[in-house]
């Protein structure tokens, strides 16, 4: 069972209490996409980062013309030269260290250019054909797996997920063998997110054991109606998808991955993009992976840090693609599943299956500007649907730790563009290179460009309180609590003072913490400072705790789904509490 509680106002041992926080949370938790959410520009994944924002001012804005019918202009003369111009200058703006931007229109691609650079302080440029990670686009793919294999009768859409992977169950006996394959991409079985439990435990995971943790996951909601989106779930979809094609149930990463390849990407005409990060090194043009600290300055990751946890959930985020190879995608999406060179991948029915509205999202805020108000409407299967200006707009977007992406298009305009970048938490910017688009093709005046100030500046700003609310390290305060500690959802993390910093480890990286502190100077929480978790969204936060025992404990805490409240993931000691070699 999870191993954590799930109490918004709970008192933990030692009558602790570990969530009076909330007012100084509330500014710094998911605070670049809940100030995207609020301004309207998209759709938080984490509907807790919603619920902690505070609504971003913005411009009045007009009402949204009605553009069904209406067809998009060419991307060409004065508009592509004020495109290209446009993404250059966000790019700097939004210190992106590199962008890769496609757009296809009417069958073909009508921009593809890299922006930036592959490492910040290296000179090697961003190009067309530069790999970068896309995160959760992937789902797209995996659902598309899915497409083709109803049509050649392995499975159907309602096929259940027992069916193909035995080991799978959920935590209702009864729900079990009701899940289908279809379900799996749907983000409403009532299965919440639980990222951390795959960030944090990147090497005791493998597919097989994400599969049969899913029977560990609380269930929170009904099923079918709500929104909640579960990146284990999603794995287990592409997974079942693989063995249907003839793999492993044994050995299912390598299933997917020969799957996805054979039945998506070679169809395509996809021959760089790879789930594998020993092809990426392999390759001379691939970007690095770059997260925030908590000043907001980026710095690179390592390769492995940005891909040992996606590995067991691949078909959920695990691909690597160029933005000339994602225009190919974008060109057989638009193509009713016909690729570039003429070969049909997925049938028009099955395909256009993928895109059809499910669960409703939760209702925008009522700030939101009516531009984009109706942006995301629904999940559907490994999609967002919703709409522009009345024309119907699928998409979807993709995060990992270090790099983020945005793939959005109009099916009846014809119209489409990838945004990829090599930083951490970069929503906002393929958000509103996307719309400026929009834009530019429908003749609208350029009304996106004027909210964005004052979302950049609200977020900055409640960073920057975040940062003055941090106090230093009191050593005899923090030394009761140094050693190594376990949770069985989190796995293992350790505490070490070291040149008088408090540094915390687990799933290979290092964070300094620092106390974040009431305005009398009790300590809140402790906050990490260091990428790529200090400015990772949904936040963590760690809680010192002493219980009615006498023993000393620590607890990590997040932000959970919807009406869940705060998550609390309560770990025991496992080592003398003392200070451990870096």
């Amino acid at each position: 069972m999870e191993n954590f509680r799930s109490d918004h106002d709970g008192v933990y041992p030692g009558n602790r209490r570990v969530s009076r926080r909330t007012a100084l949370r509330a500014g710094a938790a998911g605070l670049t996409t809940s100030a995207l959410v609020a301004a309207g520009f998209g759709r938080s994944s984490t509907a807790a980062e919603d619920a902690t924002t505070t609504p971003t001012a913005s411009p009045t804005s007009g009402t949204m013309p009605d553009l069904t019918g209406v067809a998009p202009l060419p991307l060409t003369g004065e508009r592509l030269a004020a495109f290209e111009a446009y993404v250059a200058t966000k790019l700097a703006e939004m210190g992106v260290p590199g962008a890769a931007v496609a757009v296809v229109q009417d069958g073909a691609v009508a921009f593809l250019q890299g922006f930036g650079v592959r490492e910040i302080d290296r000179p090697a440029p961003v190009t067309a054909d530069t790999l970068l990670r896309i995160g959760s686009v992937t789902k797209s793919f995996s659902s598309l797996l899915t497409a083709t294999l109803v049509d050649a009768g392995r499975l159907g859409w309602e096929t259940p997920l027992v069916d193909l992977l035995p080991d799978f169950a959920v935590a209702n006996g009864e729900l079990t063998p009701r899940l289908t394959v279809r379900d799996a991409f749907s983000a409403s079985t009532g299965l919440p997110r639980r990222d951390w439990e795959l960030i944090l435990n990147p090497d005791r995971l493998t597919p097989e054991l994400v599969v049969t943790s899913i029977a560990e996951l609380s269930l929170t909601a009904p099923y079918g109606e709500q929104y909640q989106y579960n990146n284990q779930l999603v794995a287990a979809g592409g997974f079942a998808a693989a063995v249907a094609a003839g793999g492993a149930p044994d050995d299912l990463g390598r299933a997917y991955a020969i799957a996805l390849l054979e039945r998506v990407l070679e169809p395509i005409g996809m021959p760089r993009s790879t789930l594998s990060l020993t092809d990426v090194v392999a390759d001379d043009d691939h970007a690095t992976p770059h997260a925030q600290d908590l000043t907001g300055t980026f710095h690179p990751l390592p390769l492995l840090e940005d891909d040992t946890w996606i590995t067991p959930v691949a078909p959920t985020g695990g691909l690597w693609s160029s933005a000339r190879e994602m225009a190919r995608y974008v060109q057989t999406e638009l193509g009713r599943g016909i690729a570039p060179d003429g070969a049909r991948v997925v049938s028009a029915a099955n395909l256009e299956r993928t895109w059809q509205p499910g669960v409703a999202f939760p209702p925008p805020p009522p700030e939101a500007p009516t531009e984009t108000a109706s942006l995301a409407q629904h999940y559907a299967l490994g999609w967002i649907s919703g709409a522009f200006g009345g024309q119907r707009l699928v998409s979807h977007g993709g995060a990992t730790l270090g790099f983020t992406s945005q793939v959005t298009f109009l099916p009846e305009g014809d119209v489409g563009v990838v945004v990829l970048t090599n930083g951490a938490e970069q929503a906002l910017f393929g958000n509103v290179v996307m719309l400026r688009l929009l834009e530019l093709l429908f003749d609208l005046p350029p009304t996106i460009d004027a909210l964005l100030p004052p979302v950049l500046a609200g977020a900055a700003r409640a960073w920057s309180d975040l940062q003055a609310q941090l106090g230093p390290i009191d050593p005899a305060a923090v030394t009761p609590y140094l050693g190594r500690y376990t949770n069985p959802d989190l796995g293992e993390v350790t505490l070490m003072l070291r040149e008088g910093e408090l540094i915390f480890a687990a799933g290979g990286f290092h964070s300094e913490l620092r106390p974040q502190l009431d305005a009398d100077g009790t300590v809140i929480d402790y906050r990490f400072i260091d990428p790529p978790v200090a400015r990772y969204s949904p936040p963590l936060m760690v809680n010192f705790l002493e219980g009615a025992d006498g023993q000393f404990r620590i607890a990590l805490t997040t932000p959970g789904d919807f009406a869940e409240g705060e998550l609390v993931y309560p770990f025991v000691p496992v080592g003398a509490a003392a200070t451990p070699a870096p």
